[in-house]
């Protein structure tokens, strides 16, 4: 694989940082055209006043990766992951 020259990858940046923008550009239109309902905007208030967590130091990636070491760990230590484990029959024999 050929390595990209300082020129493509200054290019390659530029592209992506006129890309985020674009898409940037076009959420927040197509947020104003949202019209106002009061209803979406009291239940998104309800949700944050019913959260009894820990306060978010992270991101929202990390956080979802903390989830999903968790579950591993969980499957690991549990009877399912011998079942996963198994080879998936190729026959009808089971549908």
């Amino acid at each position: 694989m050929k390595e990209p020259t300082r020129e493509e990858l200054r290019a390659l940046v530029r592209q992506m940082d006129e890309g985020h923008k674009r898409a940037d550009q076009i959420r927040r239109e197509a947020l104003r055209d949202m019209p106002y309902n009061w209803e979406d905007v009291d239940a998104l208030l309800q949700l944050g006043d019913a959260y009894d967590g820990p306060p978010r130091s992270s991101e929202g990636i990390i956080e979802m990766q903390r989830c999903f070491m968790k579950a591993k760990n969980r499957i690991k230590s549990c009877d399912i992951a011998k079942w996963l484990e198994k080879p998936q029959s190729t026959t009808d024999e089971h549908r």
